[in-house]
């Protein structure tokens, strides 16, 4: 019945396919964290790991099974490569076996390759599928991100950019180098050439969104756009890695002299008003109402106390063992973070520590860790300035678009 379909009508499913599957995966956002709570209540969140590795191995198995029925004919080199694609998608899963829902994103996004595959197929039939497969899939991986922007009590991460663009590159990597297509052959396309150069610019642009997209830029967007204004987190703060000595480091949006100013400078105010807000709800409260980008030495001076103070009352009530050691661990180093970094809005402020509490925490850590990086503010962006992403990522759109144009004028019509 399949094969009677016309070409039109084959192309319009496969892209229903995909269209599906991505709506899928967008509308699965909101309910996430129920869907993660009641996973969670009935076997652990590690199934979502054994989903994902069960998925992986149902792949080797339909390869096994079209390889027997000779509707595969692979060769050595070939079997080679498809075993070396499932064993990165297996090794980077169980890397993210500390948080194994991030690992079903391998299964999303790689099953998204997989559509892509068959539905770019009707327009491409060169190596050039390949790449316009994966930045496709980037992209509607940062379409995913921004939504979980927009919805509250999700975050947007650079790092699942990754996750997802890491597992749509990798799908089309065991089709190119596994499966081998017999209907694809011989070099770029004009056409093939087009598709990749407007799959990178709308990547770029997106990116360029996503990285110019500060707590100061949507407070001024929100004037023009006010439910702008109910969102509150932004997809890009930036800031600094800093040593504090001792092997650990933290980051904060504030240079490390000019931090040192304005504890010096603003501590005693700082202090003050973190000191209205005492409790876990009381937190959650400061969280909304004070913007970090506005406050940032109280905002980060707020967090780092909140998780000293969470994991100091474990390392009170845990029994001695390495669970209670580590708690003690954290605790301490964030007591180190504050006295050395905040030392004015710690002291004025009503969370300070007698030197006995900090003793103690200290005679509980175990052997000393030789690093610790506080996840506080993690999330910044450290290694580049908001101005040189943005004009690497404008001057990449552009040559992205000159070179779909350049390869539309040498098109035949």
């Amino acid at each position: 019945m399949s094969r009677n379909r016309s070409p039109q009508e084959r192309e319009r499913r496969a892209w229903t396919a995909v269209a599906a599957w991505t709506a899928f995966i967008y509308l699965a956002v909101p309910f996430a964290r129920k869907i993660q709570e009641a996973v969670d209540a009935q076997g652990g969140r590690r199934l979502f790991l054994w989903i994902t590795l069960l998925a992986f191995g149902m792949v080797a198995g339909a390869a096994i099974q079209a390889w027997r029925r000779g509707r595969w004919q692979a060769t050595p080199a070939q079997w080679t490569a498809l075993a070396t694609v499932l064993g990165l998608f297996t090794w980077l899963a169980w890397s993210l076996r500390a948080n194994p829902e991030e690992a079903f994103h391998f299964v999303q996004y790689g099953g998204l390759g997989l559509l892509l595959f068959p539905a770019l197929a009707h327009r491409l039939a060169d190596p050039s599928i390949y790449l316009a497969g994966a930045l496709l899939g980037a992209a509607i991986g940062i379409g995913d991100e921004l939504i979980q922007w927009l919805v509250p009590n999700r975050y947007f991460d650079y790092r699942d950019l990754g996750i997802n663009a890491w597992a749509g590159a990798l799908a089309q990597a065991g089709l190119w180098a596994g499966i081998r297509p017999a209907g694809v052959r011989g070099g770029f396309s004009r056409r093939g050439t087009r598709w990749v150069c407007a799959a990178l610019a709308g990547n770029a642009l997106l990116l360029l969104f996503c990285t110019q997209n500060t707590p100061a830029f949507q407070a001024a967007c929100a004037r023009w756009l006010p439910p702008l204004a109910a969102v509150n987190e932004s997809t890009a703060e930036y800031g600094y890695r800093i040593a504090a000595g001792t092997g650990t480091v933290f980051f904060s949006r504030l240079a490390p002299a000019e931090l040192r100013r304005q504890d010096r400078e603003r501590g005693d105010a700082a202090a003050q008003l973190i000191g209205r807000y005492r409790g876990d709800s009381a937190y959650l409260r400061f969280l909304r109402e004070i913007p970090a980008h506005r406050e940032p030495l109280a905002v980060e001076a707020r967090i780092h106390l909140f998780r000293r103070d969470r994991y100091a009352v474990d390392a009170r009530h845990l029994p001695p063992g390495p669970h209670r050691q580590f708690s003690a661990e954290v605790a301490w180093r964030e007591q180190q973070i504050l006295t050395e970094w905040f030392p004015r809005t710690l002291a004025a402020s009503p969370f300070a520590w007698p030197p006995a509490k900090t003793a103690q925490m200290q005679a509980r850590r175990g052997p000393p860790a030789p690093r610790y990086v506080s996840p506080v503010g993690r999330g910044m962006i450290t290694r580049a300035s908001r101005r040189t992403l943005g004009l690497a990522l404008a001057a990449v759109l552009v040559a992205a678009l000159a070179g779909e144009r350049a390869a539309a004028r040498r098109q035949p019509p």
